[in-house]
Parts: structure tokens; C-alpha cells; sequence
């Protein structure tokens, strides 16, 4: 056996597996396309620390975030990685979203969320003069980091831990014999195998490919990601906007949180995502400037004194969904697949938002099926 682990994918979410798993005397080898670790979801994101707030109670989403929340703090302090629990608030623009607001803070207080108040229009203008709504609630354990250092982080304690990386090679398949996988692995024209015991699927936007190579039916198994870009606009010539994050009531579709104000660690102001179905054989990263009057639309309803000229764009991402143009709520899927012939392959597909915060307590969960 050459590594009791092998993890495709070298996101936030593989490196805290590799960095658990080796911590607790694995051997394990972690497989990524790209030159480098965390190159596409885990850092093109807003750097939101969430609470947990909008999950169904029972779901992956929901538990994970909420533990996740915790231990990211807990290990932001000590490793000193730079961020700040400075708080959001969801704000409501009308009576109708009032009552949508009072809904989501009674639920998220019955879950255990941490940190909640609600607050009236009134106090809201005494403390954000920026801001125009009719109610808001923060929530005080909401915070920002810096996830480009996270994930430095995470990698040099998972290297230092002993773990090995192979960048720009790729996962192609594997095959079981007795109690170990030989995977096939692709670097340039080479094809290699490496032997393991166990097969970890992190593969973040190509977790459904992984799966599919490994024998499963992805579509019988309503396994097949849908990829959902979303951009950025970064906002000049406006400062002091807000002291907290500043998000709408969420959309009737929820495919994302709304077009809500982000500060960033050195003080800048940015908006977005928006969210948008993409061709996912065809990705692209671009953020075209014509956007700007979307965003404009969706902020300036509650930024009292934006112009569409300070709207410049940034950054985009890509999340990878199991939730379909339509569909209700999708929760991640993260499963150790013996009952489809499979065993200790273990799939992790749909990491989409709150996956960064949930890094940690992911990797908590998925080490309970390490026997």
C-alpha cells in the first residue's frame, strides 16, 4: 500500500481533511489539477465567516456551519490568520420582507444560532446612516478572513504533518482489489497508479466527474453539479458605507444570499455575488462591465447615496450546485458509499457556501468514517 488516503482535490475542504487525517497518523496523498492548493471556489468568495442562519435544522449545511463557525475562530486565533468577526446585518426593505426577516431571526434563534438581535429602523439609522431599511437583524458572530491565508495555513500543517501533493495531476479511476483501490492518476502524458486504502472525493466544481469515474451513476443518483457563477463589483470613492456586512433578505430562488456589501480586511467595500446558471463545459471568469447596472439596481435600494459610477468590476467565482435552475434547497452530500459497492470511497459533492466556513468541521465529520 503506498497511502492509507488518497484525496482528490486540494481546495479549503481537502487540505482540512489531509491536515485531520495526518494529524491522527494517515498516511495521505492529495491529488490536484491546478499548479497550486485552493485556486478556484476556496478563493473566489466573499471571505465570509457565516453563522448558519438560513439551513434547514437538520441539514449538513446547517450543523456543519454552526460547529464550523466555532473551530474556524478558534483556529484563525491560533495560527494568526488574519480576520475579523465584525457582524452582519439582513436587512428589509418593506413590511413584506419585515415579516420574511422576523421569520429567519425567530428560526435561526430556535437552531442555536449565536449573537442575534433584531433592530428597528430607527436604531438601525442611529448606528448605519448609510443604510436604508425598515428592520434588520445582525448577527454578531458573522465575521471576514483572509481565505488565501487560511488556506496557506492549512496546507503547511497538512505538509508538515507528512502529507504529499501532487499538483496538475488528475484523479482518472480506480479499481478494488481485496481491501485496497489501485487509483490511476494522469500527470502531463504519464499515467501512473498509486494504491490506497481509502478514497477521499474533494474535488470541488469536478466532484461529480470523480464520482462518475469511480462507477456511480450520477444521474440516477441526482449527483450531477450545475455550476453557478457568480460576480463581484468593488466599489470606489464611497468610504465609511457601513461598519458590519450588509445583506438583503434572501431571494425567493435561492440560488445565493443576494447582492450584499462586503468589507474587506483592509476596509474596502465590495458587492455581489449575483448568481447565474453557466454552460459548465465552458467556464469562464470574466465579470463583464455591463453588469454594473445590476448591481447598481439590487444596491442602491439599500445605500443611500451610491452612484453607478463608483461600481467597478472585481472578481468572480463558481459554486458548484447540486441544486438545479429551480429547485428548492439542495444539502451537501457527504457520504461513505458502500451501499453502492464502494467501499471507504468517500464522496463529498455540492461543497458550495458555507463551505469555507464548514472546512474544519467537514473534515471532523468525514474522519468518522476512517475506520
Amino acid at each position: 500500500m503506498d497511502y492509507q488516503i488518497l484525496i482528490v482535490g486540494a481546495g479549503a475542504v481537502g487540505l482540512a481533511i489531509a491536515n485531520t487525517l495526518a494529524k491522527n497518523g494517515l498516511s495521505c496523498l492529495v491529488l490536484e489539477e491546478n499548479s497550486s492548493f485552493g485556486m478556484e471556489t476556496s478563493s473566489r468568495n466573499s471571505e465570509v465567516i457565516h453563522s448558519g442562519i438560513y439551513y434547514p435544522e437538520a441539514s449538513l449545511k446547517s450543523r456543519l456551519c454552526i460547529r464550523g463557525n466555532a473551530m474556524l475562530y478558534e483556529y484563525c486565533v491560533r495560527k494568526s490568520i488574519p480576520h475579523k468577526k465584525i457582524g452582519k446585518y439582513i436587512i428589509a426593505s418593506d413590511e413584506e420582507e419585515l415579516s420574511k426577516l422576523k421569520s429567519i431571526y425567530s428560526y435561526a434563534s430556535s437552531i442555536g444560532v449565536p449573537g442575534l438581535s433584531f433592530l428597528d429602523s430607527e436604531a438601525m439609522h442611529q448606528l448605519e446612516p448609510n443604510i436604508i431599511c425598515t428592520g434588520a437583524m445582525l448577527s454578531e458572530s458573522t465575521g471576514i478572513i483572509d481565505s488565501h491565508a487560511l488556506l496557506q495555513s492549512l496546507f503547511d500543517d497538512a505538509s508538515s504533518a507528512g502529507v504529499d501533493f501532487a499538483f496538475k495531476h488528475s484523479f482518472l479511476s480506480a479499481e478494488k482489489s481485496a481491501d485496497l483501490y489501485t487509483a490511476n492518476i494522469k500527470c502531463g502524458e504519464d499515467i501512473f497508479s498509486v494504491t490506497c486504502e481509502y478514497i477521499i472525493n474533494c474535488a470541488g466544481l469536478r466532484s461529480d466527474k470523480v464520482a462518475e469515474a469511480m462507477g456511480i451513476d450520477i444521474d440516477k443518483y441526482n449527483l450531477r453539479l450545475n455550476y453557478a457563477k457568480g460576480c463581484y463589483f468593488r466599489i470606489r470613492g464611497y468610504k465609511d458605507i457601513a461598519k458590519r456586512l450588509v445583506y438583503p433578505v434572501p431571494p425567493v430562488h435561492k440560488r445565493s444570499l443576494g447582492i450584499h456589501l462586503t468589507i474587506e480586511l483592509n476596509g474596502e467595500f465590495k458587492l455581489g455575488p449575483d448568481a447565474e446558471y453557466i454552460d459548465n463545459s465552458s467556464p469562464s471568469y470574466d465579470v463583464p462591465a455591463c453588469l454594473n447596472e445590476k448591481f447598481y439596481s439590487a444596491a442602491s435600494k439599500y445605500i443611500r447615496g451610491l452612484s453607478i459610477e463608483q461600481l467597478h468590476p472585481d472578481q468572480s467565482g463558481i459554486r458548484p450546485k447540486l441544486q438545479k435552475p429551480g429547485e428548492d434547497f439542495r444539502d451537501f452530500y457527504i457520504e461513505e458509499e458502500s451501499s453502492k459497492g464502494l467501499a471507504n470511497f468517500i464522496n463529498l459533492i455540492g461543497i458550495e457556501s458555507p463551505g469555507l466556513t464548514s472546512c474544519l468541521a467537514i473534515a471532523e465529520y468525514v474522519q468518522q468514517y476512517i475506520n
